[in-house]
């Protein structure tokens, strides 16, 4: 049986073993992510090519249509709607806009207007350098190039000449460059190094022993999807980043007894943007509020409650602004017909492939939930880490370790619930990218549980190993999928090698 962990102010200082560990393990994570992601193109997939066309529609239009956008055709994940504000006495024409919510393009398109109007810089634009002279030996049996201006050199006795073969078309390279990398550094790189600073500080308070320290900020800066998200736009990681900011205010009220009203608000406004960012965490919002409101109501009303209708308001109002409804386009994701958003003429949802084509052909809910947590797509095949999470919650949940036991409940609740919910809801495991994506908003929770199911590799050379072996395929994982966020797990590519799995091309 456990000790109850100490309130915050009685526990000792960091020892410098601690300091001078987690600052090298916080600087390689975070300079890893860095530098990826300042390599990585501005748009990789249709994903994030979706809500840049929005920003770019935004400051270069002033609209949330993106017919006019020049990457509009490489994204499917576009709807065909009616102008939800035609002009006076005209018929509402038809439009492409961007399936995704419009809260994340709209907030970064006003980060982005000052620089944009400053510099009078399209975000399309394109830098034109003039090509270098390069040369080219050529036979003399061939013909000769049509200007003979391109001759430099003749060779009669050996039978060669050489040509002047420099394109002139100028070579160029996208402005967007410069408008869209240091957003995602901003959104991404940034609430990493600042999560990982504060999970150093609940590793002080819940991680037992140094094993136990050491090895759960590893995972925490090298061994999750996460990192692999950190180089791309996507709501994923910033949902993520947000339950963590909402859990470390959540636990200081909880555990610690504090009752400052920045805690509260932190509480507040990042649960509920997490829920902006994946809907169906809005159950983490409700449960926040309720775990709260028996704790300290007073607060909970007055500031939690005020602080979640910012982002809540936001979303809504933004939503209503680019396509005239309240709920989010993706909600008619399922309908049929010729009036579905979705499935217009030419339309890739008419027929999908890649992982998208089981949204047609879906597979019985066994298997999907299979793949969901062990197999291709599995948390706990590609993060297997995490295993000692789950066993550190159960011995919390049955009183073998009372610490965080009301936490332990907290975090079965919602990965049961958010599993169930994807496996009724869908078939085809994100389309083609690293991991259950849309699971990744839970990593803090297991995170926060980590420390407690390593503990025991402080002194058992056996558990150390097993875990050395975990931590080392979930940093596999992130090597594997860094590169291209947007592609299929290593698991998927090796299955399809070995031709046990078909994804349809």
């Amino acid at each position: 049986m456990e000790p109850e962990s100490p309130g915050r102010g009685s526990l000792p200082p960091r020892s410098p073993s601690r300091r001078a560990v987690g600052q090298i393990l916080i600087v390689a994570s975070v300079a890893l992510a860095l530098g990826a992601t300042l390599k990585q193109k501005a748009m990789i997939s249709a994903n994030d090519i979706s809500r840049w066309c929005t920003v770019w529609s935004l400051l270069e239009r002033g609209t949330y249509a993106i017919d006019e956008c020049p990457w509009q055709l490489g994204t499917q994940d576009k709807v065909l709607l009616d102008d939800p504000f035609p002009a006076e006495g005209e018929a509402p024409g038809k439009h492409f806009y961007s399936s995704k919510p419009p809260l994340l393009p709209t907030l970064i398109a006003g980060l982005l207007y000052p620089i944009r109007t400053i510099t009078g810089v399209p975000l399309d634009a394109k830098v034109e350098q003039e090509r270098s002279l390069r040369k080219e030996v050529q036979s003399l049996d061939d013909a000769p190039p049509d200007d003979p201006g391109k001759i430099l050199e003749v060779d009669e006795q050996r039978g060669y000449r050489v040509i002047d073969v420099t394109p002139e078309e100028p070579a160029e390279w996208p402005v967007q460059v410069l408008y869209f990398n240091p957003v995602v550094v901003l959104l991404n790189v940034l609430p990493l190094l600042v999560a990982l600073v504060l999970y150093a500080r609940l590793l002080d308070r819940y991680a037992g022993n140094d094993w136990a320290w050491f090895l759960s900020l590893a995972v925490a800066g090298l061994g999750t999807n996460l990192i692999i998200f950190t180089t791309t736009l996507n709501n994923h990681t910033i949902a993520a980043w947000s339950a963590f900011f909402a859990l470390y205010a959540f636990l200081r009220i909880w555990d610690d007894g504090r009752r400052h009203w920045g805690d509260f608000a932190a509480a507040g406004a990042f649960g509920a943007f997490c829920a902006c960012n994946e809907l169906p965490s809005a159950a983490f919002g409700v449960l926040l509020f309720l775990l709260l409101l028996v704790k300290a109501p007073g607060k909970t009303l007055t500031v939690f409650v005020p602080a979640a209708l910012v982002p809540i308001a936001a979303h809504f109002l933004t939503t209503y602004l680019a396509i005239g409804e309240w709920a989010p386009v993706y909600a008619a994701f399922s309908e049929e017909g010729p009036d579905s958003p979705y499935r217009y003429p030419g339309s890739y949802w008419l027929s999908p492939l890649g992982m998208d084509w089981y949204d047609l052909n879906p597979e019985p809910w066994w298997q999907y939930l299979l793949h969901l947590t062990v197999g291709h797509h599995g948390i706990l095949s590609l993060t297997p880490v995490v295993l000692f999470s789950f066993w550190a919650m159960l011995r919390s949940m049955v009183g073998l370790d009372r610490r965080l036991r009301p936490f332990s409940w907290l975090t079965l609740v919602l990965t049961v619930g958010i599993i169930a919910f994807y496996t009724w809801q869908t078939h085809n495991y994100g389309g083609s990218t690293q991991g259950a994506r849309w699971l990744f908003w839970l990593f803090p929770f297991w995170l926060i549980l980590l420390p407690l199911g390593l503990e025991a590799g402080q002194h058992r050379p056996l558990a150390r190993w097993l875990m050395l072996a975990a931590f080392g395929f979930a940093v596999f994982n992130t090597g594997y999928g860094l590169h291209q966020p947007w592609s299929h797990p290593w698991i998927v590519d090796a299955m399809e090698h070995l031709d046990v799995l078909d994804v349809k091309r």
